[in-house]
């Protein structure tokens, strides 16, 4: 025989070659890296405060007391950027180089006070009065022109230096700040790396998982191939001494057998080094696999193998059974033990069809005399019927069949015993087939009694139970054998057997079951369970797919119906909470006019209604009945200074309303200085000295005393200032310019304190929205971002919950499966300890009434017992397998073969101990 190129000597299952380290953690590390970061920048950019102090530069002679000195104590602790600049306060128009051209000197910014006295700037305001340096003001035209309103809006509101400070925020705001602080870009962006880091090791875990697999898969090939190597002498020796004795063309069969199993072995053992060399990257470039040729022989040589492996058993055993070889028992036992045990269950229902069942147990009896005549010896030289007459107990010691054919045949020559053999094995052979044949028309009988309409309509039932008769059948071998199926068909092919079905009678008797299944659950009308997602067509990967994709498109339709370029958080609810702190009053309330037939629970006069308690009360009333409406945000002290209009204004009817008047704008800003001085005389407090504006905490309510005693109110004069036009603080100049008149008309009886807490309400709500600013996005850039953020995050959640769900439930169903495999032990050793009761009940009780002589009932026992070793040694095998190789499928699969078969053990048992007390108590008591 020539050389076999040996296999690998590589250990199986594991990696050839220390493979270089795959890319894809290190990109999905970066990416995670990334993603962190980036939402560490975007984080510290939202929550950013500013920290850079303003620097401001102030000429003199400046109006409405805005001086160096007044600024600067203005903007302590409050004039903060994110980046430093200057700002350079003056009254004088700038001129060309400066707003065009952008030559601002020192500053980063020029910001001029003045006005056109013909132009009060209140509804265009005037972006030339905004310069920065080295730019063109109409390259920043609106930024220019809000600054100019910010500070338009705070003189409005009787501030000095603190309508620069707000200027100056403002610019802070839109101009010098350098980083993008909407959550709206930051969101996305730092989900995206992440999104897709998750994806990227996602992939390497399912490529490493099929790599490990794939070089299991390898490793149990070259383990079978190098069997093969190692057994190819011994097979060959087997085939030999086989033909010798055996005629012509059995003979040509198993040497054409051989010679297939020792040229697939050669070609195997080159395709093994060339698979080995393309695993180890030693390859020659040329001559290297690609990827997909690699996968594709990998799964070729592990189906190779396994044909290998089947083809070496097969060819073995035929052997062995041929030659009449003492393996033959236990290839035979092998053959038998799943036909019998399905046999078993088909007469467990022999109420149904007697006549069927008692042929079908007299075939499985016949059956078992077989396989106990080549477990006894019976075919070196006595046929059953011989040993029968010989007057001795089959089971009887010292006179079996073996010996006594032995000592009649002592003395005839080896070649003349050997052929006898040989002949007699091959007729064994043809009796057990012809059993066979009879099992198989006896239950193809009974499975037409059972067949009906009901249990096969049409076509198609029919080949849906011809499936499940195959799998049942398949199932069958695999739990009697504990798994080892791969040579079962191929075996009764070789000897023979087989009457057009891979599997012979056992597939007959398994469509009986399977028919007898089928009437019961249509007898019971079980509801069928309802479809799944997979059964219903709709793949689970198209569910995953769809589902995050419609919440985020939901999402980000929702948020962006919301989002307009005006300003969002007008729509908010207000939170305030703090009741007003003090109320101090400058003026003669005399002077006004009314109240004409207040109410009873009303005051009677307005001295009575400027009161704390009546506007706290008034207040809080207005809450309980609002929903809209809420206390000041902060503790102000409020001053009601009543003035008597001809000692500070000009006003006028308004001609396009009988209630209101019209005051000069430039009248009114003199006139608000004038009444914070005098105001200031009686409460000192109510000014801050070193800025000349309202204190923080306090205000000044200005309400005007017409001739008529009528009055009308200005707006607050507060230590709040406006920053930027999202503010609502002195956002609107005619307020001021053209006040309500009241105290006239239907609401003349309603006193000026009832009034005072309206106002105080419009204050609180102007204070909770001052200081907010609001990004001018589109809605197509908010859905976009809520649709991506949405998006990967509900991928990313999804993801990991499956990764977490998948290995909760490998673990779960792991520990549910070795708990089961600790149960199989507990089941053996139960089957164990009622050993010697099960061979009195089978041998000595059931085979003395035997139509068999016993020989059946010892086959029976001894096939029982048999199963038993091998269910014994599974379990033991399972159970010394290493933790990490104790789960998967196909550790599952072998434990659910060992479960079936320890059942079907225990049920034999049991159905042995049944029979032989009944027949116990009949022969007791007739």
């Amino acid at each position: 025989m020539s050389p076999v190129p040996g296999p690998s000597q590589r250990p199986p299952g594991r990696p050839l070659r220390r493979r270089p380290p795959s890319r894809f953690p290190f990109l999905a590390v970066s990416l995670a890296g990334v993603s962190v970061v980036l939402g560490a920048i975007g984080l510290q950019q939202v929550t950013a405060q500013p920290t850079e102090p303003i620097t401001f530069v102030v000429d003199e002679g400046l109006p409405h007391g805005i001086t160096q000195e007044s600024v600067e104590a203005a903007a302590e602790g409050i004039a903060l950027g994110h980046e430093p600049f200057t700002l350079h306060v003056v009254e004088r128009e700038l001129e060309w180089d400066e707003y065009s051209n952008g030559e601002t000197g020192d500053a980063d910014i020029m910001l001029s006070i003045g006005d056109d006295p013909e132009d009060p700037d209140l509804s265009l305001h005037d972006a030339t009065r905004v310069a920065f340096a080295g730019e063109d003001y109409g390259d920043d035209y609106s930024t220019a022109a809000t600054i100019r309103e910010t500070f338009v809006n705070n003189r409005t509101l009787g501030h000095g230096p603190h309508a620069i400070i707000g200027a100056a925020l403002t610019a802070a705001d839109l101009k010098f700040d350098p980083g993008i602080r909407t959550p709206l870009l930051w969101a996305p962006l730092a989900a995206l790396p992440m999104f897709i880091a998750i994806l990227a090791m996602y992939r390497w875990v399912g490529r490493r998982r099929d790599e490990r697999a794939r070089y299991r898969a390898f490793g149990e090939s070259q383990l079978r191939l190098a069997r093969a190597v190692l057994e190819l002498e011994t097979l060959q020796l087997r085939v030999e001494v086989a033909g010798v004795q055996q005629d012509r063309p059995q003979h040509a069969r198993l040497q054409n057998d051989w010679k297939r199993v020792r040229e697939l072995t050669r070609e195997l053992a080159r395709t093994e080094q060339s698979l080995v060399a393309d695993l180890d990257r030693t390859s020659p470039p040329l001559k290297a696999r690609t990827a997909e040729q690699l996968e594709s022989d990998l799964q070729q040589f592990a189906a190779d193998t396994l044909d290998l492996q089947r083809r070496a058993d097969v060819l073995a055993q035929a052997a062995e059974v041929r030659s009449g070889h003492a393996g033959s028992r236990s290839v035979l036992d092998r053959l038998a033990l799943p036909l019998l045990q399905s046999i078993d269950e088909v007469l467990a229902h022999h109420d149904r069809y007697p006549a069927e069942a008692r042929a079908l147990e007299a075939h499985r009896a016949r059956l078992l005399a077989i396989a106990q005549e080549v477990a006894a010896g019976v075919g070196t030289g006595t046929s059953p019927d011989r040993a029968h007459d010989d007057g001795a107990h089959p089971g009887a010691p010292g006179t079996s069949p073996a010996g006594r054919g032995a000592d009649r045949h002592a003395d005839r020559p080896a070649d003349e015993q050997a052929a006898g053999l040989v002949s007699r094995h091959g007729d064994l052979l043809q009796r057990w087939n012809a059993v066979e044949q009879d099992i198989r028309t006896t239950a193809l009988r009974m499975s037409r009694r059972v067949a009906s309409p009901k249990t096969i309509p049409n076509a198609t039932h029919v080949r849906t139970m011809n499936e499940s008769v195959d799998e049942r059948a398949r199932a069958r071998v695999s739990a009697a054998t504990a798994g080892a199926t791969d040579s079962f068909t191929g075996l009764r092919a070789a000897l023979g057997l087989g009457h057009g079905a891979d599997l012979g009678p056992l597939q007959a008797t398994e469509q009986v079951l399977e028919l007898i299944d089928r009437q019961a659950g249509h007898d019971q009308s079980t509801p069928p369970p309802p479809p799944s997602a997979a059964a219903s067509g709709i793949p689970y990967g198209l569910l995953l797919g769809v589902f995050p994709l419609l919440v985020s498109l939901g999402a980000g339709f929702l948020v962006s119906s919301q989002v307009e370029d005006s300003h969002i958080q007008y729509g908010r609810t207000l939170t305030g909470d703090r009741p007003l702190a003090g109320l101090k009053v400058y003026g003669d309330p005399a002077a006004l006019a009314g109240p004409v037939e207040p109410r009873d629970t009303d005051p009677q006069t307005h001295a009575d209604s400027l009161d704390l308690d009546y506007v706290r009360e008034r207040m809080a009333w207005s809450l309980e009945y609002s929903d809209e409406g809420a206390l000041l945000p902060a503790d102000v002290e409020v001053t009601v200074a009543l003035l008597p209009s001809e000692r500070y204004i000009d006003y006028a009817p308004d001609p396009e309303y009988d209630h209101r008047i019209a005051i000069d704008y430039w009248d009114l800003l003199e006139a608000q200085q004038q009444v914070k001085q005098d105001v200031a005389a009686e409460f000192p407090e109510v000014l801050d000295p070193r800025t000349g504006d309202v204190a923080l905490g306090q205000a000044i309510l200005p309400v005007w005393i017409l001739e008529d005693g009528t009055y009308a109110f200005d707006n607050f004069l507060t230590g709040e200032f406006s920053v930027g036009v999202s503010s609502r603080l002195g956002a609107y100049a005619f307020t001021g310019t053209e006040p309500t008149v009241h105290g006239t008309g239907d609401m003349a009886d309603v006193s000026i304190g009832w009034w005072i807490s309206y106002e105080l309400e419009d204050l609180g709500r102007a204070m909770e929205y001052n200081h907010l600013t609001v990004d001018q996005v589109s809605p197509a850039a908010v859905f976009w971002a809520v649709f991506f953020s949405a998006w990967t995050g509900i991928l990313t959640v999804i993801m990991l919950g499956l990764a977490v769900v998948e290995a909760g439930r490998r673990r779960v169903g792991t520990a549910a499966v070795r708990r089961q495999l600790a149960g199989l032990r507990t089941d053996l050793e139960q089957l164990a300890l009622g050993l010697d009761l099960s061979r009195l009940d089978m041998v000595a009780v059931l085979g003395l009434d035997s139509a068999t002589g016993g020989r059946a009932e010892q086959a029976d026992q001894r096939l029982y017992e048999s199963a038993l070793v091998t269910a014994w040694r599974e379990v033991d095998a399972l159970e010394r397998l290493p933790r990490r190789e104790q789960r998967g499928e196909a550790w599952e699969a072998r434990v659910r073969h060992v479960r079936r078969l320890v059942t079907t053990l225990a049920t034999q048992q049991a159905d042995v101990a049944r029979r032989a007390d009944a027949l116990l108590r009949s022969q007791r008591f007739g």
